[in-house]
């Protein structure tokens, strides 16, 4: 039998291992080597390092940020189109300027109406003042308006280059000049007296027993629905109102200085000089262009016109086999023209320039051999017959007053015309209303 070892009746002492603990206190001297201890302020300091990477990690996020909102809202917005005409664009750029410009032209001109003492309430009761203030307080409105006017000086120097029409430093001169009423050769004739024309002296000769005659007094055409005013002469005499003359460089001073506030104004409204000689260049352009189209003439055509205006063209052809047929003229334009206004006339027009009417009615007018009875001719109003009892071309003082408006009238017309055709190659895009400055 072997010797069984002998025992002290306590538990055997088991072998620690590194890392294990002794009545539950962990071993760290041999778990642990020195540089594992760090302090307070060394724990501290990891962190601070760590909050201030983490900062300028957000800094440098959002300076990103920013920059490319910056490039975005600098460069590549404002090079959007809101439109293009023939293969040309009108940038977000340019149509922010050109709605400022304008909104700002219009405030002005309604703070002058302010201080000459007027009443904006009553003028905006009339155009186009009250087309103005609605687009001065519909900023949609007027940004269309512009975005329209925009394509129109495209077109317009599209066919001013194929035209071979240029502007000139003297063309835009002379559109500053009208703009601020400013006449140079009136300046300098200022002072001046006009120099006197000798009238000859007539040798009477002598008669016998000259019988007086009476002067005749002329009584004024009356339609049918007027009566005759008698005006009495006046008693009361009229103050005659004194406007001192100014000097040659007092005006001069003034047309300056009414420049120089004028460009002040759109320089305070954050718009700069270029804007300014843009809108005299623009300007310039049309009217050289309305000259080329409307030719150089110092003459007009009127005509003495009477029309009878239906709505059917059925209509029309009764009323023309009833003229054919002996019927009055007067009498059926009282009648049935829709045309209430000259037909409580009997039809008459009057004499007048052929281009105050729609181009259809125009054409007839001018073709029309004088007294026929001419029609069906179809316009935008109805169906008109009409007739031309005389016409003429006139010139000189009869016409010099009504020159420049049948000029604008005419390249109003031209500038419809001219629209139309581009109709395929205009487009405005759905975005500009959001790039319209809204104050």
């Amino acid at each position: 039998m072997s010797k069984k070892s002998q025992t002290t009746g306590l538990p055997k002492r088991r072998k620690r291992r590194t890392g294990e603990s002794v009545d539950g206190v962990e071993n760290i001297q041999q778990s642990q080597s020195p540089a594992s201890f760090r302090s307070r302020a060394e724990r501290e300091a990891e962190v601070q390092e760590k909050v201030i990477k983490g900062v300028g990690i957000t800094v440098g996020i959002l300076i990103i940020i920013l920059i490319a909102a910056f490039v975005v809202e600098q460069l590549v917005i404002p090079n959007q189109a809101v439109a293009v005409v023939n293969g040309e664009n009108i940038t977000v750029g340019q149509f922010r300027e050109a709605v400022s410009f304008e909104r700002s032209r219009l405030l002005l001109q309604f703070n002058q109406i302010q201080s000459a003492g007027l009443d904006i309430n009553q003028l905006a009761q009339q155009e186009p003042y009250a087309t103005w203030l609605n687009e001065i307080n519909v900023p949609d409105q007027l940004g269309l308006r512009v975005l329209n006017d925009m394509v129109d000086d495209i077109l317009i120097r599209q066919e001013a280059e194929e035209r071979n029409v240029t502007v000139n430093e003297e063309a835009v001169e002379e559109q500053v000049n009208t703009f601020f009423g400013f006449d140079p050769t009136e300046v300098a004739l200022i002072g001046i007296e006009p120099t006197a024309t000798d009238i000859p002296t007539e040798t009477p000769t002598p008669f016998v027993s000259p019988t007086p005659s009476p002067t005749p007094t002329l009584t004024p055409t009356l339609g049918p629905d007027e009566t005759q005013e008698v005006v009495e002469p006046s008693s009361t005499p009229q103050p005659t109102l004194v406007v001192p003359t100014l000097a040659p460089d007092e005006v001069v001073e003034n047309f300056n200085e009414s420049q120089d506030n004028f460009r002040s104004y759109f320089s305070s409204a954050g718009l700069g000089g270029n804007t300014v000689d843009a809108f005299f260049e623009r300007q310039a352009l049309e009217a050289l262009l309305a000259d080329n189209v409307f030719g150089e003439t110092d003459t007009l055509l009127f005509a003495d016109v009477r029309h009878i205006l239906v709505e059917s063209e059925e209509t029309a052809l009764e009323v023309m086999d009833a003229l054919n047929n002996g019927e009055s003229f007067a009498d059926l334009a009282r009648a049935v023209s829709t045309d209430t206004g000259s037909g409580s006339r009997g039809g008459e027009l009057g004499d007048s320039y052929v281009g105050n009417y729609v181009p259809e009615f125009r054409e007839a007018v001018e073709n029309a051999e004088i007294g026929a009875i001419v029609g069906p001719v179809k316009s935008e109003f109805g169906y008109h017959i009409i007739q031309v009892r005389s016409r003429e071309e006139r010139s000189g003082d009869d016409v010099a007053a009504q020159l420049e408006s049948a000029k604008q009238r005419e390249f109003s017309l031209f500038l419809e015309e001219l629209r139309a055709n581009n109709t395929d190659n205009i487009e405005l895009y759905d975005n500009w209303i959001d790039y319209v400055p809204r104050g």
